[in-house]
């Protein structure tokens, strides 16, 4: 409940929160395929226990490699819903998977935290280092909208964090490949993360 009542009293979109609400409002009988670094470790500290909903997750050599395969993989060998989380660098690392012979058939609906950058490192003491941002935060600047046009992926950005179910089963609704981006900062996210924590102790 304190969990719940700090996230649900953010008006703009969050990290966790995009984590619980995409766990809570996938239909039964869907896949969530969880993005390595903060997705899943979102998804383990916020996401409300449930049945009907099956989790994957896949490490690769960096931990982020890979993911979009995997879940275009999913979405090929499971007939029911499929849903992505992750962050943008997990996204833009295997971006080509989307050049997939038959990619366009599937359906699948990627939720992508952006922060610009590699948002884990802003939670541990690496952030008071010199030349913490080029070193380790990695910010690409790139825009996921026109990411999703060069690959004819439909693309809702996420204005407010209320909206994410009712943009999600929308989509599902609607078929195809889609992009929500949930457009975070990193330093608000790393302030989040600690107040969560000490509101629970």
């Amino acid at each position: 409940h304190v969990v719940d009542d700090l996230l649900d009293g953010c008006g703009e979109p969050t990290e966790p929160r995009a984590a619980r609400d995409l766990a809570a409002c996938l239909p039964d009988g869907a896949v969530l395929v969880a993005g390595s670094s903060m997705p899943i470790r979102d998804l383990s500290a916020v996401m409300r226990p449930r049945h009907g909903l099956r989790v994957f997750g896949n490490r690769g050599a960096s931990g982020i490699d890979g993911f979009v395969s995997t879940v275009l993989g999913v979405a090929i060998g499971h007939d029911g819903p499929v849903a992505g989380l992750c962050g943008d660098l997990s996204f833009l690392h295997d971006q080509n998977g989307f050049l997939l012979a038959g990619a366009r058939a599937l359906d699948a609906v990627f939720v992508v935290i952006n922060n610009d950058g590699g948002g884990i490192f802003s939670l541990l003491e690496a952030r008071q280092v010199d030349g913490f941002d080029r070193l380790f935060g990695t910010p690409h600047g790139i825009g996921l909208a026109t990411l999703a046009a060069t690959y004819e992926l439909a693309y809702h950005p996420l204005a407010r964090a209320a909206d994410l179910a009712d943009v999600v089963t929308t989509a599902f609704d609607a078929g195809g490949l889609h992009v929500i981006e949930v457009r975070t900062d990193r330093e608000e996210n790393a302030a989040l993360h600690r107040e969560l924590t000490a509101r629970v102790a």
